[in-house]
């Protein structure tokens, strides 16, 4: 077998930063799901099952908006072409093929990703990466500017999916959003009708205390989130910053680029001089005025300029401060290495959280609340990934990965 010789990456050959940079992503990416876990969406303000509240909310929904949301999965999605890039100078110092690999390595995240998605949570990220993970592998040996070239070109390439669906009148992300209905008709799950369409009724999804139901459920959201991704032309954006992320990591290995405060110091004022402002009016627009045709070309618009940018501002300035030691960081630094694992307990711990066959919370708490929620249970993660780490190597689900992977046996404890 190719990969029998082939090890993980060592402790030593880790980059702290890389494990500090992928927990805080944990962390803001969890806060942009528990909105949905929460219930927020689809409850309204005025409904009397909304009875905990501040009059913080609207403040803190608006500056989440702006701040977190997109930039996060943003900064994942470069770390897995950083990723790729690590597993790629791994295997080919031991002589290897990487494409076989690869590949191996796709196949058992599409499979991990893929039954997080249809049973059980149907914002899941990981079986998208998987899908475009094989596609990444023809870009792993392009020059640096064929890498940048195509990544802009696909970053604003949601325009044109846009372009296309509004003047040809051809809503394609619709036939996936359409099999959803039908699926949940054929289990004879609620239904419901929204602007003129027959839709899966998203309320009682939440509400439901059935565990049978909820899978039968969770298979017709699984289309809603395929469709919201051809709808969002996601495909285009994640690939053009797994292209970046490519980039950035031979930039990390190659050249060391962690140490260059000049280069990271201009990163971080370009993209926040860039991002921030763009990201403050798309906020407004979202919040504060009506949806029109016009304001939906620019979300879109303003996502391509705006989000990119800020989430490497973020990225940047982060290194800058593990540069500096700021020594509270590396708190980070468990939940980063077991990031897979971390990912896939959120989605556990909200159901059970918010779910009717759980503690039935869901649309109970207002924004702030459920910032709260939140960081308490992103603390425990915390604590509970130190622990775990005292005694293994890897998370559970990122030794399962790797033996998988690699197709050999793995020692999990230490």
């Amino acid at each position: 077998m190719e990969s029998d010789n082939v090890k993980p990456i060592s402790k030593s050959e880790r980059i702290a930063y890389l494990d500090i940079l992928r927990g805080i992503s944990i962390l803001f990416i969890y806060t942009a799901n528990i909105i949905m876990f929460s219930g927020i969406w689809f409850f309204p303000e005025d409904t009397p099952r909304r009875i905990y509240t501040l009059p913080t909310d609207e403040v803190f929904d608006f500056l989440n908006y702006v701040l977190v949301d997109g930039k996060f999965y943003s900064i994942f999605s470069l770390l897995f072409g950083i990723g790729c890039v690590i597993q790629f100078n791994n295997l080919t110092a031991h002589g290897k093929a990487f494409a076989p690999f690869f590949r191996r390595r796709m196949f058992w995240l599409l499979i991990i990703g893929g039954i997080h998605l249809v049973l059980f949570w149907p914002g899941d990220i990981l079986t998208l990466y998987a899908v475009l993970g094989f596609f990444l592998i023809w870009f792993v040996r392009k020059s640096n500017k064929t890498l940048l070239t195509t990544a802009v070109i696909l970053i604003l390439f949601p325009l044109v999916n846009w372009a296309f669906m509004h003047f040809s009148g051809v809503y394609y992300p619709g036939m996936a959003f359409q099999k959803s209905t039908e699926i949940y008709q054929n289990f004879g799950m609620p239904i419901i009708e929204f602007q003129g369409q027959i839709v899966p009724d998203f309320v009682a999804y939440q509400l439901n205390e059935n565990i049978a139901d909820f899978f039968k459920m969770n298979l017709g959201n699984t289309f809603v989130r395929i469709g919201r991704i051809l709808d969002e032309g996601r495909l285009f954006k994640v690939f053009g910053i797994f292209l970046i992320g490519i980039w950035a990591g031979r930039k990390i290995l190659n050249e060391n680029i962690l140490d260059n405060t000049a280069f990271l110091k201009k990163v971080f004022l370009i993209g926040l001089l860039v991002g921030l402002p763009v990201n403050i009016v798309r906020g407004y627009i979202e919040f504060f005025v009506d949806s029109t045709d016009t304001t939906k070309l620019f979300h879109v618009l303003a996502y391509a300029l705006g989000t990119l940018p800020l989430a490497l501002s973020y990225a940047a300035g982060i290194a800058l401060l593990v540069k500096k030691k700021v020594h509270f960081l590396d708190w980070f630094k468990p939940v980063g290495k077991t990031a897979l694992s971390n990912y896939l307990f959120q989605t556990a711990i909200s159901t059970i959280i918010f779910y009717g066959f759980g503690f039935n919370l869901v649309g109970k708490f207002g924004f702030t609340y459920v910032m709260m929620i939140g960081l308490c249970v992103f603390i425990i993660q915390i604590v509970c990934s130190k622990i775990w780490l005292n005694y293994f190597k890897f998370g559970p689900m990122e030794w399962l990965w790797r033996k998988l992977t690699y197709g050999v046996q793995l020692k999990i404890k230490k």
